[in-house]
């Protein structure tokens, strides 16, 4: 071969060999641009979100859709997320604005804006006083299949002990009872006062919101849930448990544990209420004016009116539930 063919094919082959790297390497890119947006899609695709928009009165009416919502999810490898409804966006903003996924409402208060006819899938009555869940149609390719699951679900024998649990609402049927208990046993106390506290925090109403920013069953702030390891207010087992081991931290950071266990439990319903620091306070000024610190008759005094009324309303609640059932 001549110097100058073999330069030639040398050329060509590095030529060849550049090309197929360059190829290589854009085609490697362009697959891992593809499997990140795929994992992406994937991440969003796992979690189902949900926004309940019913009256506060609604009550436990608000925990049955949402359990409802969370068994669909899990029967389908999802995870359920409430989304709040935020004052400055409208709810069906939150579905056209892909916002949330599920919306629980009354049509009969909330009828579908014209300007979304026929752009909504909607499920059969989920309650007799016109509750339903809407959804975006090009959003839910799985209306169809939820649809089909919730005819079974209510076909199920375990269907109307579920919904039992649920409704009808009253401050003497709690859904959440089983959960109470499992919680209060490292307390040690009556699980029925964890009910109260429930009651009075929010009437029972998973997505309760208070204007000082207090959220859920039990009603935490996200400064004090953060401390607690809670991740999702909402979900009502996340924050029970979470204000359970609250009631545990006041007692050990309140050097409660030596009192009587009628005494522990008032001052940590104050603390739960006004804040630690601040009974802490309301204790040590009794002390100094010559009153138990240890004795809740003798600090509440000095404990602010709206706290004093807040632990004798969840006491006497408690207790008439105690005499009721005996």
């Amino acid at each position: 071969m001549s110097r100058r063919k073999f330069l030639i094919s040398l050329l060509a082959a590095f030529v060849v060999s550049y090309l197929f790297m360059e190829y290589h390497t854009r085609v490697t890119h362009s697959s891992s641009n593809m499997r990140t947006e795929r994992e992406v899609l994937q991440s969003q695709s796992d979690t189902l979100r949900c926004t309940i928009y019913l009256p506060s009165h609604a009550g436990t009416r608000v925990g049955y859709h949402y359990e409802i919502m969370r068994r669909f999810a899990e029967s389908h490898d999802l995870s359920l997320k409430y989304i709040p409804v935020n004052d400055s966006v409208s709810v069906w903003e939150m579905l056209t604005e892909e916002k949330t996924d599920i919306l629980a409402i009354n049509i009969i208060h909330d009828p579908i804006p014209k300007s979304l006819s026929g752009k909504l899938c909607m499920t059969q009555k989920i309650t007799p006083l016109g509750e339903v869940w809407v959804m975006m149609k090009n959003r839910c390719p799985w209306h169809l299949n939820l649809v089909h699951w919730l005819t079974l679900f209510r076909q199920s024998p375990e269907y109307p002990r579920f919904r039992s649990r649920f409704l009808p609402s009253s401050p003497n049927r709690c859904p959440y009872d089983s959960l109470l208990r499992a919680v209060s046993r490292p307390l040690g106390w009556d699980w029925q006062i964890l009910r109260s506290v429930m009651y009075q925090e929010s009437k029972y109403r998973m997505n309760a919101h208070s204007g000082m920013g207090a959220v859920g069953l039990m009603q935490m702030k996200e400064s004090t849930a953060g401390d607690m390891k809670v991740n999702d207010l909402y979900n009502p087992e996340d924050n029970v448990k979470g204000a359970a081991r609250y009631f545990a931290y006041l007692i050990r950071n309140m050097h409660l544990t030596h009192l009587p266990e009628e005494e522990e439990i008032h001052f940590v319903l104050a603390a739960y209420n006004a804040g630690m620091t601040r009974i802490q306070k309301d204790r040590e000024q009794a002390a100094m004016e010559g009153k138990d610190p240890d004795i809740w008759s003798a600090v509440a005094p000095y404990t602010p009116s709206q706290t004093q009324k807040y632990v004798e309303t969840i006491k006497r609640r408690y207790l008439n539930w105690v005499t009721s059932s005996e």
